[in-house]
């Protein structure tokens, strides 16, 4: 029990002095968690993939497809994405905007010509002039499958009313 008491008491000193630091030293306290967070080329990141493996795409208005944003974050919007031979891609995150000529819902969705739907979201419908739009975004903390040799389309782009951005990560097939 003494101990313990000690302990808890040890414990305690610590948490104080660490609350004193972060209130005296905030720019090195900041310092420090940077440091303790920092990405490095190689590692894995917060969704436990190497950062070659993650996969940004846009979908652009007008477009019957997505395209990728390079290391760089330049994108070629003239160039389907298409999921790599040999891989999964697992997309975590979908977010998109969207308008339309009357009020109420506004619908989008991430599908391709030959497979299907994959996921979707709706949003209320804001009006912004003399059209209404909407906005949504969905996490997905698992993620949702697209397979190899599939290119995604977004129907807010490809209906040339809205695009979208999403976000996920690349895994090998079994």
């Amino acid at each position: 029990m003494r101990l313990l008491k000690e302990t808890l008491g040890i414990l305690g000193a610590l948490v104080i002095v660490a609350v004193i630091l972060a209130f005296v030293a905030p720019n090195r306290a900041r310092a420090v968690a940077a440091t303790l967070v920092q990405i490095v080329p190689g590692n894995t990141t917060h969704v436990g993939q190497a950062e070659s493996r993650l996969v940004s795409l846009f979908c652009f208005e007008g477009k019957a497809y997505c395209s990728e944003a390079d290391a760089e974050g330049k994108i070629d919007e003239s160039t389907a994405y298409v999921v790599p031979k040999g891989y999964t891609l697992i997309v975590t995150d979908y977010e998109w905007q969207g308008s339309s000529q009357s009020s109420g819902l506004i619908g989008d969705f991430l599908y391709n010509f030959e497979v299907g739907t994959f996921n979707g979201s709706v949003a209320v419908a804001v009006q912004t002039g003399a059209d209404y739009q909407a906005y949504g975004h969905e996490h997905y903390a698992t993620g949702f499958r697209v397979g190899s040799g599939v290119k995604l389309a977004d129907s807010q782009a490809v209906s040339s009313t809205g695009g979208s951005y999403v976000q996920g990560y690349l895994v090998p097939n079994d």
